[in-house]
């Protein structure tokens, strides 16, 4: 199966489609693939899609991104397209430095086998060291700057990674109620999120 350039659009996107929406400079001479996949049970046309829907990073059907970090040698290898500087590299509005590819079902070709790229999905209240020093970044929210959504009166964190498998998603049932507090400790600091006061 070979990859195709612009075979795919974001709001086209329909469950357990997935797409290879870009790829993304970062240091040290990597690259970061974005990949998006409309998972079962999304809730479909959204008021935060219309609302912003000039604004490239919402889209109409809550496709889940995931992210892998490759070198770009190896990324044109085993997917089978042009990274270089001489493609159309573009600055998007976060000033990042990003080819769109949107490629339908993305595949890697490795000695002889296809393997189908996919969003794996994981929830835990288990924080990483990153995730645990900055949850106001990346604790599960209701909307940008809502009330956290809390399990079982913890935080939310996602882990969003790529697989070449069946995605074994994991999704925590939120409580009934969230965190309505704006005061949240990071790195050792508490801040209010709305007013950006520092009480320590």
């Amino acid at each position: 199966m070979e990859n195709v350039l612009n075979s795919g659009e974001l709001s086209s996107l329909k469950v357990g489609q997935v797409l290879l929406t870009q790829v993304r400079k970062i240091g040290g001479g990597f690259m970061e693939m974005e990949i998006a996949e409309v998972k079962e049970g999304s809730r479909g046309l959204s008021p935060a899609f219309l609302f912003n829907k000039s604004d490239s990073r919402f889209s109409a059907n809550s496709a889940r991104r995931a992210w892998q970090n490759a070198t770009p040698s190896d990324l044109e290898e085993l997917l089978g397209v042009k990274v270089d500087d001489a493609q159309d590299w573009e600055i998007n509005e976060r000033g990042f430095e990003v080819l769109k590819l949107n490629i339908l079902s993305p595949v890697a070709h490795h000695e002889g086998t296809d393997y189908v790229m996919r969003a794996q999905i994981q929830e835990t209240t288990e924080g990483d060291e990153y995730q645990v020093a900055n949850v106001a970044k990346a604790a599960k929210r209701k909307g940008k700057e809502g009330a956290y959504i809390l399990h079982q009166g913890n935080y939310i964190f996602t882990n969003a990674t790529v697989v070449f498998t069946e995605p074994q998603d994991i999704y925590l049932t939120a409580d009934t109620t969230s965190s309505t507090s704006s005061v949240v400790q990071e790195a050792g600091v508490e801040v209010d999120t709305l007013t950006g006061e520092i009480f320590n």
